[in-house]
């Protein structure tokens, strides 16, 4: 069971590595989810800022889109830490092209990495003197004092207002009994209040929002009616501040002799005034929540700014890992081919890439390089194979002419001083088959390379006298005469070669005198032979 383990265990890591060592990295599937990656974090920072329009951003949202952003960062970060453990692996066993790869990825890591080190300083100062400069006291000040000034003017309206209804509620209340019974008399003192007060509208409502009185430059209450949360406000003796249009203000308070009446009164404020003052509480509410989310703003700035670096470095190493990789390529190309021909393949070539640069030239040379080559080794053996057949044939000529001539020159003597007509026969088939003999060595002798010569000391007297009594018997109509002014000349030669050219010397001259006197029978010249020291 444990040896079961133990080669699954031991099956499982050799895949791995196997996959770790032959799986190529697909650089344009990761440049394409770079890109899609890079995307992906604008996506973000407009959801961060709400700058989608088409997608209303929510804490689900934000999440979703992080959550995608890290997904495609780490597999990124996969496959170059892949590729990087494999470039690792390749130099750890000495790979060709391993140790420029190395050199190529720190390279573009580096011209990545300082730019981006660079740039995140300065965009942090940056990012932090303008955090400092829109969230800094003086800005707070201004925008808590805008918002004092419009909430003081807004105020000191609701105090005027507020003053007015009370004692407009109070007059009618003491007035009651001589105005209730009388509408006229009851309209024409609102008037005469409104007027006093220097109000623009008042009225009395009931709580079923039916008007009884009414006085001043009433416009239109419909889009105005109380409602029955600010009625029963009123009811605890409250003073409600009911306007709802940007160019009044109106109060509500309830009136205590009429059972179930309300009192209600306006005044018109400049609408440009109101719009201004609107404008600077949005203006401060804005900056308040921006002023909270401080902390906020600056941790999503630097999530995005993060993933955009990020992502540079990643895009520089994988460009490194191309860049290298179509570099390297033919580098390795060109180096194992070298060593197939080192070994003796010169039919090895390397592929051909399709580019117009010095690699592709380089590679066609090398190529060409090696045709001839071939084309050379393909001349030089076929110039082996003459030469030891030239070698073969000198050996043949060497070893079977030299005793050719003696066996020749006795034949053709015991020939012409045998009486024995059957000693003459077979002396006539010796000649005639040394004869063929000597024509096969001489057709080898013109196919074959003079031997290396080996020089010893040869006496050249007695070299040619050895010849010469050979020839001398063989031709007796031939007169032969050797002279020499010393009795033993010494020379350093090759005996074999040396007695092999004065024979071919004597043989040439034979062959002109027979050739001349034919037909003579008588002594028909003459050959001397002599020998200085």
């Amino acid at each position: 069971m444990i040896q079961n383990i133990k080669k699954t265990n031991n099956s499982l890591f050799k895949k791995i590595y196997q996959w770790l060592i032959e799986e190529k990295v697909n650089i344009n599937l990761a440049l394409i989810l770079i890109i899609i990656s890079f995307f992906a974090a604008i996506l973000t920072f407009l959801s961060f800022t709400n700058s989608i329009p088409f997608i209303q951003s929510s804490p689900k949202v934000v999440i979703s889109i992080l959550t995608t952003d890290l997904i495609l960062l780490l597999f990124i970060c996969f496959k170059v830490v892949k590729r990087i453990v494999k470039l690792l692996i390749a130099r750890k066993r000495g790979y060709v092209g391993s140790k420029i790869s190395t050199k190529y990825i720190l390279v573009f890591g580096l011209l990545a990495l300082v730019p981006a080190i660079s740039v995140a300083v300065f965009s942090i100062f940056f990012f932090n003197l303008g955090m400092k400069a829109w969230f800094s006291e003086k800005v707070q000040k201004v925008f808590e004092e805008s918002t004092s000034v419009a909430n003081a003017y807004l105020n000191e309206h609701y105090q005027n207002i507020t003053s007015d209804i009370v004692n407009m509620a109070n007059a009618i209340d003491n007035q009651f009994d001589f105005i209730f019974l009388d509408v006229k008399k009851l309209n024409d003192f609102i008037d005469k209040q409104v007027e006093m007060r220097k109000l623009t509208e008042s009225f009395i409502i009931k709580r079923n929002g039916v008007v009884i009185a009414s006085g001043g430059f009433l416009i239109s209450l419909t889009p105005d009616i109380i409602t029955e949360v600010e009625m029963s406000q009123a009811d605890e003796g409250s003073v409600i501040f009911t306007s709802k249009r940007s160019d009044r203000v109106r109060a509500l308070i309830k009136l205590d002799k009429i059972k179930n009446s309300y009192l209600v009164v306006g005044r018109f404020v400049d609408p440009m005034i109101m719009n201004q003052v609107n404008s600077v509480r949005i203006a401060a509410n804005s900056y308040n929540d921006l002023l909270s989310q401080k902390n906020r703003i600056e941790i999503h700035f630097y999530i995005v700014f993060v993933l955009i670096n990020l992502l540079i470095l990643f895009i520089a190493i994988l460009i490194g890992l191309a860049f290298a990789d179509d570099l390297i390529n033919p580098i390795t190309n060109l180096i194992n081919t070298s060593n197939l021909i080192k070994k003796g393949n010169l039919k090895a070539k390397v592929p051909q890439i399709n580019t117009k640069d010095e690699m592709s030239l380089l590679i066609k040379r090398f190529n060409e390089m090696t045709s001839t080559l071939e084309k050379q080794q393909t001349e030089l053996r076929k110039r082996e194979r003459n030469s030891a057949w030239s070698d073969i044939a000198r050996r043949i000529a060497h070893e079977i002419k030299n005793p050719l001539t003696p066996i020749q020159l006795s034949a053709e003597f015991l020939k012409k001083n045998s009486k024995s007509s059957e000693y003459r026969n077979y002396a006539s088939i010796i000649v005639k088959q040394v004869g063929s003999i000597e024509k096969m060595v001489d057709e080898f002798s013109k196919f074959a390379r003079l031997p290396k010569p080996i020089f010893n000391k040869c006496d050249l007297n007695l070299i040619c006298s050895e010849l010469f009594l050979l020839h001398k018997k063989a031709n007796p109509m031939i007169d032969f005469s050797i002279k020499s002014n010393s009795q033993k000349i010494y020379c350093n030669v090759d005996g074999s070669q040396i007695s092999m050219a004065i024979n071919n010397l004597i043989k040439n001259s034979i062959e002109s005198i027979n050739q001349k006197y034919i037909k003579k029978k008588k002594k028909m010249g003459k050959i001397n032979l002599l020998i200085t020291k």
